[in-house]
């Protein structure tokens, strides 16, 4: 593993949903970011915007492609 792999593997941001650390690759420059491997639907993607201004880490992400705005809604008792 050279400096640049390590690199590459460094958080660089925080979640603006969760606060936990991770790489955007959107920031960093790199070629690809973890989002690039999700699909989100258009209602979806308008509420993220609307609600968060900075990246999202991919298991939220994942629970967004999953649920889309109701990953947001608070979880009820059993």
């Amino acid at each position: 593993m050279n400096a640049s792999d390590i690199d590459r593997s460094r958080p660089n941001t925080h979640c603006a949903r969760c606060n936990a650390p991770f790489r955007c690759g959107s920031i960093a420059g790199d070629a690809r970011c973890h989002c690039d491997d999700l699909t989100l639907n258009a209602e979806t993607l308008a509420y993220l915007r609307e609600r968060y201004t900075g990246c999202l880490c991919h298991h939220c992400l994942q629970q967004f492609a999953a649920a889309g705005p109701e990953a947001d809604a608070p979880k009820r008792a059993p």
